[in-house]
This record gives C-alpha cells, sequence and structure tokens, in this order.
C-alpha cells in the first residue's frame, strides 16, 4: 500500500497508539488478510493480556513491512548460506562466489505490509512465546506491560525480517552459558549478567570476516544473518543481536544517532533494559561494556514497535518531509544519553508548518530534528549540546533552504549565533582540513622521536642531526636551515624507536623549488611493496613507507654530490587531511546565501594562508587536489576549532 494512503489511514486515528479505531484501521488496510488477524483477536478473547498485547502488535503494525517476493528471497538466503560450506577458501575467492550470487538475485522485490502476509499461527506463536519469558523467565520479570510490549513481544528486530521460527532457533544459542546463572544469588535474575555472558560468547561466534558485497536485498533472515561470512555493519549486528536476546528472554532494542555532529556518518547501537530501569548501550555482537559512545551527539532515537503520532502528524502535514523523518516507528531518548536544551529559534525563512534543524554531515547540512511553527519561531526540544546547528525549511520544489543563521550550542547550554562580521578581517593559518579522529589518531605517534639526518658518508657514520620531531604527528612540519652551512650529499628520515619508519613525503627546498625529484633513494627494506621507500616521494599523502623493523629503519636521498638545502617539509603517515605541500585548497565561509569562497591557494608549506577573513564566520576548508573529507571550523586564537 503506498504510503500516502497509509498516513492518510494513520492521521484519521492519531492520538494514541492504544485506542480501538486504530486498531480498526489496521485491520482495514489488512485486506485480504484481515482474516488471519481477527483469528488472532478471537484466539485470546478468554486471555485479557494476551488480547491486549496482539491488539498492541496489530494496531501498530502499519508502517511495518517486509519484503512481496518472499519466495525468491528466501532462495536468495539459501544460496548466501551455502557459501558457508566454502569458509576455507580465500576472501578473493570467496568474494567472486557472493557476487555471483548477488548478480543472480538482482530483482527487486517492492515492500508488503506485514498486516497482508502475517499468519495467525505466527504472530500468536511469538506472542506465547514471549509471555513464557516475560512471566515464566528469568531475566524480564522486571519489566511491566508497557515495557514488555516494545522490549521483548515484537515479533521481528527490524523491517523486512523473515517470519520465520527466529525464537525457537536462538533459545538454545549460547545456553549452556547461561545455565548456572540462576543458581548464583549475585546473578540469579539479573539481565545485566544474562546479557554479559550472551554478548562474551557471541564474540567469539561471530565469523571473522570480511567480505564486503552488497546485493538487492539486506540479511534478514536471522539465523542466515548470524552466520554469513559477509561484512556484517552496526545496523547487521545489532539486528542479529537483538534477536537473540528476545529468544532468551532478555529485554533489548536498538537505538541511533542519524548523523554525528562533528563527524561523518551515524552510529547504530544495541540497549539493555536493566533491573534499575535504566537502558545500558552496547554494541552488537561485541562485549556488553563496549558501547562506543561518548562523542557530541545531537540527537538519540529508539526504534520502537509503537507509532509515534508526532511523527504520524509531521508526514500529514504536507510532502514535504526529510526522509529521515519519514518511517513513524521511532521516539527521541536523547535525554537518556547526554545533556539537552530546548532551542527556540526566530526564523527568517519560512515554508510549510515545520521547521528542521540540521548538523553538518559528510559535505551537507543533514536534518536531525523537527520543530513546529509558532508564527515566526519555533522551538527545538532536547538538543544535545557542544555542536553547531542549522535552522533549515523545505521549500516546495523539495529543497532544505537555511532558515536562520547557525548557531552553536556549548557545552553549558549557551546559544551562540555564528554570524561573519565583514567589518572586522583576519588572516587563518590552517593546517588540517578534517579533525583527527580517534580511530586514526593512534598512528600519528609513530613519528615521535624520529630525525632528519645528513652526512656526506653513505653509511651515515658523520651524520648530523638537523632535526628531532617532538610533537605528536597531526599536521606535517617544516625544517628551516638558512644557518647550516655545509653541504650534504645524503639526507634521510630516521626512524623514531618502534616507530617503523612511518613517514609520508619528504620534501626538500632550495631557492623555492622541490628539488626532490630523479635522486636515488636510499633506505632500509620494505617486504611489502605497498609499503615502499619510493612512496615517500610520489606525491600521494596516503601512501607512506614502513619497515618491518621497528627501529633503526630509515628513508631518504643520494643527491649524488653535497648540495645545499633551504628547508626540508616531512608529512607524517597521515589520514590524508593534513595540508599537503603542492595541493590546491580554496577556503569557504557561510553567511545568508550559504557557502562564500575566499579564493584558493596552492600549498608551498605545510600550511595554507588566507587573509582578508571575515571575524565570527563559519568556515570550511576544501583541497581542490584530491579527498572527500572536510569539516567545518570557527577559527579562535590563531587556531582551527572543529564542529
Amino acid at each position: 500500500m503506498k504510503n500516502c494512503v497509509l498516513l492518510f489511514l494513520l492521521i484519521m486515528a492519531a492520538g494514541c497508539t492504544k485506542s480501538p479505531s486504530l486498531l480498526e484501521q489496521a485491520l482495514e488496510i489488512s485486506g485480504d488478510n484481515r482474516i488471519e488477524l481477527e483469528k488472532i483477536l478471537y484466539h485470546y478473547r478468554n486471555e485479557p493480556l494476551k488480547l491486549k498485547a496482539a491488539q498492541f502488535l496489530i494496531a501498530n503494525m502499519p508502517g511495518h513491512v517486509s519484503y512481496r517476493n518472499q519466495e525468491y528471497v528466501e532462495k536468495y538466503y539459501d544460496e548466501i548460506d551455502s557459501v558457508n560450506l566454502h569458509a576455507d577458501l580465500g576472501n578473493e575467492e570467496l568474494v567472486d562466489i557472493y557476487k555471483t550470487i548477488v548478480a543472480k538475485y538482482s530483482e527487486t522485490s517492492p515492500p508488503v505490509q506485514y498486516l497482508r502476509i502475517i499468519s495467525a499461527a505466527y504472530l500468536t506463536d511469538n506472542i506465547d512465546r514471549a509471555f513464557d519469558d516475560w512471566q515464566n523467565g528469568t531475566w524480564a520479570a522486571h519489566l511491566n506491560f508497557e515495557e514488555f510490549c516494545e522490549y521483548l513481544l515484537p515479533y521481528k528486530a527490524s523491517e523486512y525480517q523473515t517470519l520465520d521460527n527466529w525464537r525457537e532457533y536462538f533459545s538454545d544459542t549460547v545456553y549452556g552459558d547461561m545455565f548456572c546463572l540462576p543458581y548464583n544469588a549475585h546473578y540469579s535474575r539479573y539481565a545485566y549478567w544474562a546479557c554479559h555472558t550472551v554478548q562474551q560468547k557471541l564474540i567469539k561466534l561471530n565469523p571473522k570476516r570480511y567480505i564486503d558485497v552488497r546485493g538487492q536485498y539486506s540479511i534478514r533472515r536471522m539465523h542466515s544473518l548470524m552466520h554469513t561470512l559477509l561484512k556484517k555493519d552496526c545496523e547487521d549486528s545489532n539486528i542479529a543481536n537483538v534477536s537473540i536476546l528476545r529468544a532468551k528472554g532478555i529485554p533489548a532494542m536498538t537505538d541511533f544517532t542519524p548523523f554525528w555532529p562533528n563527524r561523518n556518518l551515524g552510529h547504530e547501537w544495541c540497549t539493555l533494559l536493566e533491573n534499575t530501569g535504566k537502558n545500558r548501550p552496547f554494541q552488537g555482537l561485541d562485549a556488553l561494556e563496549n558501547s562506543h559512545i561518548g562523542a557530541p551527539m545531537a540527537k538519540v532515537f529508539r526504534r520502537c514497535y509503537a507509532i509515534n503520532p508526532e511523527l504520524v502528524e509531521l508526514n500529514m502535514s504536507g510532502k514535504n518531509i526529510p526522509s529521515l523523518f519519514r518511517k513513524i516507528h521511532f521516539i527521541d531518548v536523547t535525554d537518556e544519553y547526554i545533556r539537552t536544551d530546548d532551542i527556540t529559534v526566530n526564523l527568517d525563512v519560512q515554508h510549510g508548518q515545520y521547521a528542521y534543524l540540521s548538523v553538518f554531515n559528510d559535505a551537507h547540512w543533514r536534518p536531525v530534528h523537527w520543530g513546529k511553527l509558532n508564527g515566526s519561531k519555533v522551538t527545538f526540544k532536547n538538543m544535545g549540546r557542544d555542536a553547531v546547528y542549522l535552522p533549515l525549511c523545505m521549500s516546495e520544489e523539495r529543497q532544505l533552504i537555511p532558515a536562520a543563521p547557525p548557531f552553536i550550542l556549548t557545552p553549558l547550554g549557551e546559544v551562540k549565533p555564528v554570524v561573519p562580521d565583514m567589518s572586522q578581517r583576519q588572516t587563518l593559518k590552517l593546517i588540517r582540513k578534517f579533525p583527527v579522529s580517534r580511530f586514526t589518531s593512534w598512528v600519528f605517534k609513530l613519528i615521535i622521536g624520529a630525525e632528519i639526518q645528513a652526512a656526506n658518508r653513505a653509511d651515515f657514520c658523520d651524520a648530523l642531526t638537523l632535526h628531532t620531531i617532538r610533537e605528536y604527528g597531526t599536521e606535517a612540519g617544516e625544517i628551516l636551515l638558512d644557518t647550516l652551512k655545509n653541504k650534504y650529499r645524503y639526507w634521510r628520515f630516521y626512524s623514531a624507536p618502534k616507530g617503523q619508519c612511518s613517514v609520508a613525503e619528504l620534501n626538500f627546498i632550495r631557492q623555492g623549488k622541490n628539488i626532490t625529484g630523479q635522486e636515488k633513494i636510499i633506505g632500509s627494506t620494505a617486504e611489502d611493496k605497498n609499503y615502499a621507500k619510493a612512496h615517500v616521494f610520489d606525491g600521494d599523502p596516503l601512501t607512506f613507507f614502513s619497515s618491518p623493523d621497528a627501529s633503526d629503519s630509515w628513508v631518504g636521498l643520494d643527491f649524488g654530490e653535497p648540495v645545499n638545502i633551504d628547508r626540508i617539509l616531512y608529512l607524517p603517515r597521515t589520514d590524508g587531511n593534513i595540508v599537503t605541500y603542492g595541493d590546491e585548497y580554496e577556503l569557504k565561509y557561510w553567511d545568508s546565501n550559504g557557502w562564500n569562497s575566499l579564493g584558493r591557494k596552492v600549498a608551498d608549506n605545510v600550511h595554507v594562508t588566507f587573509e582578508n577573513c571575515p571575524v565570527g564566520a563559519l568556515f570550511l576548508l576544501h583541497d581542490c587536489t584530491r579527498g572527500v573529507e572536510e569539516r567545518i571550523f570557527t577559527y579562535e586564537n590563531g587556531k582551527q576549532v572543529w564542529w
């Protein structure tokens, strides 16, 4: 059924997801499958609580969808499962097998409402099993009925999930490890310890293969998803994990942040409802303590089974809705994770009944929340601190356009507009276009203690140390040699202790020109051609030399004769976001018209400098030569401050 028809029916019953009218609307949407749903209601006519649970599931079933061509998709899953028989093959061979299967099953399958395909037998079996785990089990006795309906009762953990016997299949998974828990007074009845035990075992059971082949269909048959050799993203891992926990009567759901406010992409994770009544976040198929949470977040939502009437109302306000909010089964739980504030904004531009608050993510402003207009004002509730936000509205042409200036919501909850002051100008000295991430920061310490040396003997027995690197390698370095009197034939980068000579580029500058050209490359031997010495002089910041010897390794040039060098530039092993010698950069600032260019410059040093820039602005540095990552920043006290 088309979304517009679905939402039209939903709005007629919007307001209370438990109302009989919403249940009746769901039955009307079910078409020929209504008889199956009515069988369920009749089946529980003498069991009031189970009847109430069945009504909850059916009333909130609109919008939950599966694949229409069930048999076709099941055959695809069967073939994906068959690859497990070849687990002894190498990754390249497995990629070829998976690609053949994916190509074979390229036909699309439009979604179908679960209302139209679910059987009475399937749903009653799931309800009975869930109730047994809740009322007779060990790990969910602390749930009230409303919590039970969301954390344990649902017949699926994700959209497009196959309607199979996943509860039965997963009920015995790692059960042996949990067997003794009820006999220990310290562990019995506590969902935390049950979940902890499961997670420790799942870490070992999860196949350590990373075959990244994507097909037309996400794997949503649970036993296939758990055992596939294909790479699991965070969504896959969490769906499998939540299914396993629910099959054991352990209450779990999934939370997500749609877009990080300080870096690209978003994230999703599991959450366990503990006996304390609080949710504990953790990453699917990983240790219970490993939540990967701690960075600033703009919004956190919880995927739920019940329809969110606020999202229904938003969708019924018009056709121009950001894609994130077209789904109607999630709720705002940001204040469970971080300090939040309600932010009221005066809009300069208005379209429709709603405005949206966005963060900068992957080179675009991405909406993360909505607010209903009250005249020219709009309030966005529960916004995470320590982030830059831009208010947006959706035009009639379905274009998101700025509705007010961006602002910083500080760690103390203060709102600071970011507006360029064109009457005041400053010079910006820029060293990076994207901040250091926790995923790459470990590599930057490898350069601490490295030395730049010159010699006239090939064995460097007469080496002169020109510079010792003391700084963390988050930016390139410049060594000035204007006071050096003697000439030297051999020049090298000598590794820091245990640094494996991890350096990406060396540039020897004389009279303003890079004289690194056809000279003989010298140094330690690299066993892997991917980390060869030649990479240090290829002009590519993402290639680098890495010696198999942790210490006493080096790389350099033999100029054939003693030469003068004015300065040396070195680029540590890098994430590609350090300003790189020879690359062309463009600096932009944000105003009411969007991004405006402050010009382009080719970096002739380890930094790039732009003059005549407005004070108080939001900036963006773009590498016109290579790379895609770039991040907004302000400029304060002579430094880039990343947002």
